[in-house]
């Protein structure tokens, strides 16, 4: 799938001071080479470089066994491998350094510091003392903060068949019919694998949480991918459905509300309050807008309507080759938005029993405001499945 990315990097690189970058992250190896390898995040001694540089074409090293699995997913051609061997640094470190050397003697080489683990830092500082090492770790964000059209589509397709999929296995709830929250959290699954995502690698997510496991966040923790036990689902009771799945690496972060049954007086306002809160947000989300300030925007709004908001986790984040990425919104991150970021928007609120209310909407920024992508349902209002007597 041709994501233009490889423009976007030759574009924004030859407007800086770096002769090339290197890139080592898991993340940041599937932005770069498009090849997604959802095992990367669990072979961290495992090692995948990238060198972009500003002439010439991209290169990537990787252990020899993954070598075909990256020529056929990856639009990089040049594909080095290396034989793995008790010291996998200094292997990784001698394929890398014999891409990078091409660069001219006192050159600037980019380095993700952010990902890079330390002895593969000072491996590769040792061996090309004759470059110059600097972290790019801004360049890195600002190039995946700012998507290309077709990862706006990606993304957009991503996130509306994810909301999709939950929908449809909402309708599989019947009130007076138990269930529990395992088993719907894999139909959840089921669902989304139904309408073609992919559920698999560190980012999978499924939960499920219902009564009182809805005032926990991870009311099933160390446990991870399929959250659920055998509680069954009741009458009158929250549940908050959150997944995340993805198509070709790309992913949503969703979460959404059912309440079962007509929802109570107290759960009508704790959920209409977070209606409001999410539309204050992006009714202020424009191009030049600092995300401190749509975090300030939030929190005073939830104030004013004595709202008992979570503030401890910001209101949402970027999304894109992983589920959080920048920018971030919260008080501390003042990147302005800028059209082709995409946000999920996420502020979190207690209802009236500390139940957990939550529900994402995935935003892109325009040149003119916002746009919500991926609504099959209007979320304005939460899901209330049948009951049958």
């Amino acid at each position: 799938m041709d994501l233009r990315v490889a423009e976007k990097v030759n574009r924004k690189l030859a407007a800086t001071e770096f002769d090339g970058i290197v890139v080592v992250g898991a993340d940041n190896f599937q932005y770069l080479t498009g090849a997604p390898l959802p095992f990367l995040h669990n072979a961290l001694d495992r090692y995948v470089a990238v060198f972009w540089p500003k002439k010439g074409e991209p290169e990537c090293i990787c252990p020899s066994q993954w070598e075909s699995t990256i020529r056929k997913l990856s639009w990089i051609k040049q594909v080095h491998s290396y034989i793995e061997s008790g010291d996998n640094v200094k292997a990784a470190t001698d394929a890398l350094k014999e891409i990078v050397r091409k660069v001219r003697a006192g050159g600037i080489i980019g380095i993700d510091m952010g990902r890079c683990p330390t002895v593969l830092f000072e491996n590769l500082r040792d061996t090309l003392g004759e470059l110059r090492l600097q972290n790019c770790d801004g360049l890195l964000s600002e190039l995946r903060m700012n998507k290309t059209q077709e990862e706006v589509q990606l993304l957009s397709d991503v996130a509306y068949r994810t909301d999709h999929g939950i929908q449809g296995a909402t309708h599989h709830i019947i009130i007076t019919a138990p269930r529990t929250e395992m088993a719907f959290s894999e139909e959840v699954r089921v669902h989304c694998i139904e309408r073609g995502l992919e559920t698999l690698g560190y980012h999978q997510l499924s939960s499920i949480a219902s009564g009182e496991n809805s005032k926990q966040f991870w009311p099933y923790a160390p446990f991870f991918g399929i959250g659920g036990g055998e509680k069954e689902l009741r009458e009158h009771e929250t549940l908050r459905i959150e997944m995340r799945s993805s198509i070709e690496g790309y992913w949503s972060d969703a979460a959404r509300m059912v309440m079962m049954g007509e929802p109570s007086p107290e759960q009508k306002t704790a959920y209409d309050g977070l209606v409001a809160l999410r539309t204050v947000a992006v009714d202020a989300m424009r191009p030049g807008v600092k995300c401190s300030e749509i975090a300030r925007i939030i929190s005073e709004e939830a104030k004013r309507r004595g709202i008992d908001l979570i503030e401890e986790l910001g209101f949402g984040h970027g999304v894109g080759v992983t589920t959080h990425e920048p920018p971030y919104v919260c008080e501390s991150d003042n990147t302005p938005l800028e059209p082709g970021m995409i946000i999920v928007l996420d502020p979190v609120v207690y209802g009236s029993r500390k139940e957990i209310i939550r529900s994402k909407d995935t935003v892109l920024i325009t040149d003119s405001g916002c746009k919500i992508l991926g609504w099959y349902k209007d979320w304005r209002t939460p899901f209330i499945p049948a009951r049958v007597l």
